[in-house]
């Protein structure tokens, strides 16, 4: 069982049942001892407090979503082979190492790279992705089902029930989709978000 608020409301609820049982148990109560299980009760129910507070900010992922598309590795011929192998090596990664079921990178107007679940649609970045390029910021949708814009991304992956869209520079940015709901932790954007620099560095390079 791992450490989380489920954890701790159990170890807290064990803890006050068995203060009850001994409190019970004893034969002779003293001050001393009446003030000690006083203190252990009071104890326990912070426990399990802390446990429902925990329970109340957990992120809760949806279940996993059978999307529609295949599973495909498709990339622009015409850009450098130590780029591709740079985004295939990060691709591979995102989809192996995070909850990611589908990638595509977007460079000034052309979709280089897309791996994992696809479509045979072309993607056009619509008001949420250029607002990210806008602004360099990550924007997170961490459930799409409730995003007004969300027609924005039929034609990167259809139904896809979360989205990351990381900007690599001005004209440029990674989009990463989901298998469920809040399946992306703070961790996995910030390491996407150190990728996207170090692929901006690369770009740079080859002025791409």
């Amino acid at each position: 069982m791992g450490f989380n608020g489920k954890s701790l409301i159990v170890i807290g609820t064990i803890l006050f049942i068995f203060q009850i049982a001994n409190f019970i148990s004893i034969e002779t109560i003293t001050p001393e001892l009446e003030r000690a299980q006083v203190l252990a009760a009071i104890a326990s129910l912070i426990i399990i407090l802390i446990g429902f507070l925990f329970k109340q900010f957990e992120p809760l992922a949806g279940e996993k979503v059978d999307l529609k598309g295949e599973n495909k590795f498709l990339f622009d011929k015409n850009i450098p082979d130590e780029v591709i192998d740079e985004l295939a090596w990060g691709s591979e990664a995102i989809l192996t190492s995070t909850a990611a079921a589908t990638i595509l990178i977007h460079n000034d107007g052309v979709n280089i790279l897309r791996r994992g679940i696809t479509t045979s649609n072309e993607f056009k970045p619509g008001e949420t992705c250029l607002r990210s390029i806008k602004d360099m910021k990550l924007i997170s949708l961490a459930n799409t089902k409730f995003y007004p814009g969300r027609d924005e991304f039929f034609n990167f992956c259809t139904d896809i029930p979360s989205i990351l869209v990381v900007p690599i520079n001005s004209k440029a940015f990674i989009l990463i989709g989901g298998w469920n709901a809040k399946c992306f932790t703070k961790s996995d954007e910030k390491w996407i978000n150190n990728w996207a620099k170090k692929i901006n560095n690369i770009f740079l390079k080859y002025n791409i």
